[in-house]
């Protein structure tokens, strides 16, 4: 069955790379126009643009620090400008370890912008966003396989903080179910994306790769590819959910 989202409008945050340039592209591809979000890589955001517009759709770009509700009302507000109304899909991607820290290392500051960063500013984008959400719109929220483990080594605050995403989705989904918005979450393992570059050796990595029982790292497309699902028809009665998408490195 193939999946239409022809004269849908979609907002992806942190999708200048990764997995939110794969999901801004899977989005265009079915026919959405894309408000893409970056935090300072405009260029990265550029090439992400040209992708959607390779496609025949509408690239719209914004930069905001989704930490502060202020910026994000701002952010929503001109995305909104651009594509017009009402926003079909909320897409909140954005996020990083920003750094490997032991328990005993951790200080206070970096404790509240690992929170902020990958926690909060889902929030504060949801809530920008809700306004100009119409029925029918679809939430769906970026975790991750650390909220299922505890993440690995010097990244149990980012655990936290994406396990509070898992969390915030169930909450959202219930609140606003009377308005048919529907809230899910995916939860990608270890893919291979600019992430892994930054904040992982090859030796990590490949420890990584032999938990795996598929026995490789996932790719951003197989993470576009459950968002998807989740924003159109196919996943009309699922709510509240989190996919995991690990290649069997955690599951229930």
């Amino acid at each position: 069955m193939e999946i239409d989202l022809t004269g849908q409008r979609a907002i992806v945050t942190g999708a200048s790379t990764g997995i939110g340039r794969a999901i801004a592209k899977a989005l265009a591809g079915a026919g959405a126009d894309v408000a893409i979000h970056y935090g300072s890589s405009r260029e990265e955001a550029e090439e992400t643009a040209r992708a959607v517009e390779s496609q025949g759709r509408r690239a719209f770009l914004v930069q905001a620090d989704f930490r502060d509700p202020t910026a994000a009302g701002k952010a929503v507000e001109a995305a909104v400008n651009a594509l017009g109304t009402p926003i079909d899909i909320l897409v909140n991607n954005a996020g990083s370890l920003i750094g490997r820290s032991a328990v005993e290392e951790m200080d206070a500051e970096l404790w509240q912008e690992v929170i902020a960063l990958n926690l909060s500013s889902v929030f504060f984008a949801t809530k920008a966003a809700l306004p100009h959400l119409g029925p029918g719109a679809r939430i769906v929220n970026v975790s991750s396989v650390a909220a299922r483990h505890g993440g690995g080594p010097g990244a149990f605050a980012y655990a936290a903080a994406k396990g509070g995403v898992m969390t915030l989705t169930r909450g959202l989904a219930k609140e606003l179910a009377s308005r048919n918005i529907r809230v899910n979450a995916i939860a990608p393992g270890v893919i291979e994306t600019p992430f892994h570059d930054k904040f992982s050796t090859p030796e990590l990595l490949e420890t990584f790769r032999k938990g795996i029982p598929l026995g490789r790292l996932g790719t951003s497309d197989e993470c576009a590819g459950a968002v998807l699902y989740l924003v159109s028809p196919l996943a009309s009665y699922v709510t509240g959910q989190s996919i995991d998408i690990n290649g069997g490195q955690w599951f229930a």
